[in-house]
């Protein structure tokens, strides 16, 4: 074991989920999830997940049933479009999972491919669990890899704790923006949630769940959405699979992926499915409207017109006159951020009441005028 060394799960869960922190425990290494689905707890002294440096020297990857084990440890120059990698030019990359076996090679995580130094095939639900246990043994043979390894726990646990603190201090830096910040909203969703049994959909505001929640448990978060008109119908799966648990399921749901299905808000309502949405309302297709941005920046064109054919503007849709009107409980559009706490707040007691519960929440559009 090196001197820095980092696992990128997306182990099977739930299975997969203990036994990877376990894994880490025993060999003291970072871990980043690369959130296909929870793989990790994120207060977890361990974790570095959405730490820009998470793979910075690095001289061990384990890649723990991942695909797209690029997601952090490369960097995209977008000028170029060349990737380079981040961690240290003599890492050694290790594969555990089916991968190798799953895809055509041909085709496998678009093309892209690396030069392993281990690949293991195997159920990680069985191949973790041995694994901690050999390299326990061979831990308790050796005193001075036990001291190196709780030295990089130490290390790490200090790094984790620092970053956490940065992205509180961020929240508080956006408090006041009109309309509110992704991370406003993250934050006031999350204090009127934090004591109920709560279940994530798709969405993650552009990661800051991740970085004011607390993700305790495996089932706390299914993974990311599968692309723009998937995410209503993921979060109205995932209220019908936990329907009858008690748990509460959020929906932090776009506005421009409701827009491509907003019949599906009658399925809820048909099948007495409750669940709480909070709108994450840029008014906007705008992971599209960002990409058109970034392309005018580098053709050298006008990027004021970047908002054609990607607004919702002229009118904005009324997502909670719409849903009211298909028979959900509904507030909104809610402008002022001091406003969505309560607005949760109630349509949650909707929701405990077996009511699905909709809250339009309006968010800055990050970088418009960039």
């Amino acid at each position: 074991m090196g001197q820095t060394s980092a696992w990128m799960p997306a182990a099977r869960m739930p299975i997969g989920f203990e036994p990877t922190v376990e894994l880490a425990e025993t060999l003291g290494a970072s871990v980043y999830d690369i959130n296909k689905r929870l793989g990790f707890p994120n207060r977890h002294p361990l974790s570095v997940s959405f730490h820009s440096d998470a793979f910075k020297g690095v001289d061990l990857v384990a890649a723990l049933d991942v695909v797209d084990w690029t997601r952090g440890s490369h960097k995209l120059n977008t000028q170029t479009r060349e990737i380079s990698v981040v961690t240290a030019p003599d890492c050694k990359w290790i594969d555990v999972g089916f991968a190798d076996i799953e895809i055509s090679k041909w085709a496998t995580d678009y093309n892209k491919h690396h030069n392993w130094d281990l690949r293991v095939l195997g159920d990680s639900a069985l191949s973790l669990p041995a694994l901690t246990a050999a390299c326990r043994r061979r831990i308790d043979e050796n005193k001075t890899t036990a001291s190196r390894i709780e030295e990089r726990k130490k290390a790490i646990g200090e790094r984790h704790a620092r970053q956490w603190q940065k992205w509180q201090e961020q929240v508080k830096e956006q408090w006041n923006e009109r309309p509110m910040t992704e991370a406003r909203l993250a934050h006031e969703v999350w204090q009127i949630i934090k004591d109920e049994d709560w279940v994530l959909t798709a969405n993650t505001l552009k990661e800051w769940v991740h970085k004011v929640w607390d993700f305790d448990k495996p089932y706390r978060h299914v993974g990311r959405e599968l692309g723009t008109g998937t995410q209503i119908g993921i979060a109205i799966g995932v209220a019908l699979a936990h329907k009858g648990t008690g748990r509460l399921v959020v929906d932090l749901q776009p506005d421009g992926d409701l827009m491509f299905d907003l019949g599906a808000l009658w399925m809820p309502i048909k099948y007495q499915i409750p669940m709480l949405i909070v709108m994450y309302n840029n008014r906007a297709y705008y992971n599209d409207w960002a990409h058109q941005i970034h392309m005018a920046h580098q053709r050298g064109t006008d990027p004021a017109r970047a908002y054609i054919g990607m607004d919702l503007e002229g009118p904005p849709p009324d997502f909670a006159h719409i849903a009211k009107g298909i028979g959900w409980y509904a507030e909104g559009p809610i402008e002022d951020p001091a406003e969505i706490g309560p607005a949760v707040s109630r349509a949650v007691a909707q929701v405990k009441a077996g009511k699905p519960a909709l809250v339009d929440a309006i968010v800055w559009r990050r970088g418009e005028n960039a």
